[in-house]
Parts: C-alpha cells; structure tokens; sequence
C-alpha cells in the first residue's frame, strides 16, 4: 500500500496542455451554433406547426427541448470552465488560487445546482403531462387495427 498519502503529482507540462485544450474547447463552444447564445437565437414561433391541439403539443415539446438545450450548452461551457480553473489550481497548488478563481468556482457551482433543479422540473412535467386524443386511443390512422399480429389476425390486406 503506500504511506497513507495519494501520489497526484503529474508534470506541469500535461496539466498546462491540458488546460490549454480546455480552453480551446470552451473558445470553439461560443464561437459555435451550440454556444447558448446561438441556440437561444435558433427558435421557431409555435404557430408555425399548426392551429391543432397535436401541433401545439408539438410547439411545447419543441420549446422544452430547445430550452434543455440551452442550460446543456450553458452548463457544458460551466464545466469547462472548471475544469480549467481546477486544473490551473491544481498545477499551480490550492494555495495559489485566488479570490476570483473561487468565486467563479462557487459561481459555477450555484448555475450546476440550478440547471439541477430545472431538468428535475422538467422531469416531473414529462411524468405529468396528459396524453392527447390520439396518444388515448393508440395513435392514429397508422396505428389502427388491420388484423396485426397483436389482434390476433394476418397482415394481409
């Protein structure tokens, strides 16, 4: 076993790459269509789908996932972010990190347990909603008894 203490020293040079691609990765993120606030842009009106109750289910469904997609992309940026400042914390000693870098930190930390609290939200939406007309009697057209396997008849028309 060893003397009780963990080993984590790693060169300075892996953990400074590292960081470097890190940073890297969090530039291409906002500079690409995924950055939060090209997704937030990226939003089709809910009349566009229709005047029926199917199509405003769809407008809703469209709006809940375009708004997880906007807390993903936010919160990758977040993690990202942290994963930078641990990784210079790291490399340079705990000591070393200053009153900004720990505010960001906690900064993070906070929007993580918010973004947290937003996707059990919508989690517990997705469990309550009511199933439209069609959901009720089994779909649609496509959906209706033609003497399938499951009604116990052929396939054949």
């Amino acid at each position: 076993m060893g003397s009780g203490t963990p080993d984590l020293n790693a060169p300075s040079e892996s953990l400074e790459d590292f960081k470097r691609r890190v940073d890297r990765l969090l530039e291409k993120l906002d500079g690409s269509a995924a950055s939060h606030t090209k997704i937030a842009d990226q939003k089709v009106k809910g009349g566009a789908y229709g005047n029926f109750a199917e199509a405003q289910a769809l407008a809703s469904a469209y709006d809940t996932v375009h708004a997880q997609l906007e807390v993903l992309s936010r919160a990758l940026g977040d993690r990202l972010s942290a994963m930078g400042i641990a990784v210079s914390a790291a490399d340079k000693g705990y000591r070393h990190v200053d009153g900004e870098q720990a505010r960001q930190l906690a900064a993070i930390q906070k929007r993580g347990d918010e973004y947290w609290e937003q996707q059990k939200k919508w989690g517990d939406n997705l469990t309550k909603q009511p199933k439209t007309e069609h959901q009720d009697k089994g779909g649609g057209a496509e959906h209706q008894d033609k003497g399938g396997p499951s009604s116990g008849g052929t396939t054949a028309d």
